[in-house]
């Protein structure tokens, strides 16, 4: 397929063009750096090389023919939640989504399959509801307004088929929230955040790509899927996965007090969370090699 990827170079899209290129897929990263508009040819031989939004936008004809677009762009959540980064925050997905739409309406293209990032904070908080897909989205909270309006715009870039997958914190080693939550355990202090009871949905970083690549070849596919792993785990028993993995101790416990203090609005982000399910994934069959929380953090 030639497809079209945003957020291609960031901790996720990495990974993703590496496994695109070697399935034998081409096409074109869109980086904010830009490159120049000889690069802008598009990709051949499983290559995707980076190109300017205005390369693309001055010479918009050459996506005519795109198969696939992923859409994985969007500023960070992992920083304090002041009113100038809740701005980013929002934005970022925002414009990029309206931007990707304008892109394609003006190349006259209509793309077989779009795979749009959102996340699992649509559901907002909870502590004893298990969400899939067919749940309702939550209210109130600054996250799961994001995703509402993220979900939204992303509703009017042009393609046949939508396969909304609903991200829950992305784990690997090599990159991500991970190395830094394992650090108190390296240290030999680590231990559950708050009182340990709120639920982490989490992803390995191989099985989400393995899931886009999923999501783009399978027709099955669409609508919004929870891109989780389908042994959602409590804080406390992270703590305890980690510290068996890593020969640590799991013995001191991170108040919430704080946390809230240090971390403003976004401690929520670690004091709370919500239990999701990925029924649709695996109605559909796929496997994921990484499971359970133990799996995912042995893996080298």
């Amino acid at each position: 397929m030639k497809i079209l990827i945003t957020g291609g170079t960031g901790f996720i899209g990495n990974a993703l063009t590496q496994a695109l290129s070697e399935a034998g897929h081409s096409g074109w990263v869109i980086s904010r750096r830009g490159a120049a508009p000889s690069a802008a040819a598009g990709g051949s031989g499983g290559v995707f090389p980076l190109v300017g939004w205005e390369a693309l936008e001055a010479e918009p004809q050459q996506l005519k023919n795109v198969d696939a677009v992923v859409n994985l762009a969007g500023e960070t959540i992992n920083q304090r939640w002041t009113a100038a980064a809740k701005e980013k925050i929002r934005d970022s997905r925002v414009e990029t989504a309206d931007r990707l739409s304008h892109l394609l309406e003006a190349a006259d293209a209509l793309p077989e399959v779009l795979v749009q990032a959102s996340g699992v904070n649509a559901y907002g908080f909870s502590r004893s509801a298990s969400f899939t897909e067919e749940s309702a989205t939550g209210e109130g909270d600054f996250l799961s307004s994001v995703v509402r309006d993220w979900e939204a715009a992303a509703a009017s870039i042009p393609a046949r088929r939508r396969a909304v997958l609903r991200f829950g914190i992305v784990l690997d080693r090599e990159g991500g929230a991970l190395p830094l939550m394992l650090l108190p355990f390296r240290l030999f202090a680590g231990g559950p955040m708050g009182d340990g009871g709120q639920w982490m949905s989490w992803i390995h970083r191989r099985d989400l790509v393995r899931l886009i690549l999923f999501a783009l070849e399978n027709e099955a596919m669409s609508g919004v899927i929870n891109a989780t792993a389908p042994q959602p785990v409590q804080n406390r028993d992270f703590a305890k996965a980690a510290a068996a993995v890593l020969h640590s101790s799991a013995w001191l416990r991170a108040p919430g007090a704080p946390l809230r203090l240090a971390l403003g609005e976004m401690s929520a982000l670690l004091l709370e969370g919500q239990r999701v399910l990925p029924a649709k994934a695996l109605e559909a069959g796929f496997h994921f090699l990484y499971p359970d929380i133990r799996s995912a953090l042995e893996e080298k």
